[in-house]
């Protein structure tokens, strides 16, 4: 009983949290990824894909929080349209929005990471950089990426299957039509919030 309740929580908690509960917790769960991607030098860009950045190079945090607050834009807008249009009960945005900034707890995991200087490996300018020396620094600590990458890897699909059923939960959508609903607005998701994320970059000095 006890692992299926822990099963539960990480992977169905919209079960239990919805509505302005799921909204103050994920905004909190913004908060904390754009504080610790800044402090670890972490980038969240676009919804599925963080990256440990080169270690001489440095961001503001406030590119960090537009991180965040584009992927929340993004997945809470283009789900709830998604969710209207083929949901055939009623949607609430609080819903959508409160889950959806949730699904995104996984990725402190990730942001931790970066609160350890050995995991910023520095290649040189890249664009001087000859495939030599990338090729030496990635030989040098290919343990760490291949660990580093697997567990990305896993804490993004766990991300992923909160998004779904955050999705799922919220439109109260079942079958095909919820597997390839979501599929598309995911994909338009993460377009959408690449976008932001560019014209917000070109922006910031």
């Amino acid at each position: 009983m006890k692992n299926r309740t822990l099963r539960s929580w990480l992977f169905t908690p919209f079960k239990f949290i919805a509505g302005s509960k799921a909204l103050i917790i994920g905004i909190i769960v913004l908060a904390i990824l754009s504080i610790f991607g800044y402090l670890g030098n972490v980038h969240f860009g676009g919804i599925i894909g963080p990256s440990i950045a080169d270690s001489s190079s440095e961001s503001p945090y406030i590119l960090h929080a537009y991180y965040q607050l584009s992927a929340w834009i993004s997945m809470t807008s283009i789900f709830y349209i998604t969710a209207r249009i083929v949901s055939k009960t009623s949607v609430r945005l609080i819903d959508i929005a409160g889950t959806m900034a949730v699904s995104q707890a996984p990725f402190i995991l990730v942001a931790l990471f970066g609160l350890f200087p050995d995991v910023h490996l520095h290649i040189g300018d890249p664009n001087s950089a000859n495939i030599h020396e990338i090729m030496q620094v990635v030989k040098e600590n290919l343990v760490m990426i291949a660990t580093i990458s697997i567990i990305s890897i896993l804490i993004i699909v766990w991300s992923i299957v909160l998004k779904y059923n955050a999705y799922t939960v919220s439109a109260n959508i079942k079958g095909v039509t919820g597997g390839i609903s979501f599929t598309i607005a995911i994909i338009f998701c993460e377009i959408l919030s690449r976008l932001i994320d560019y014209i917000v970059i070109t922006l910031i000095p």
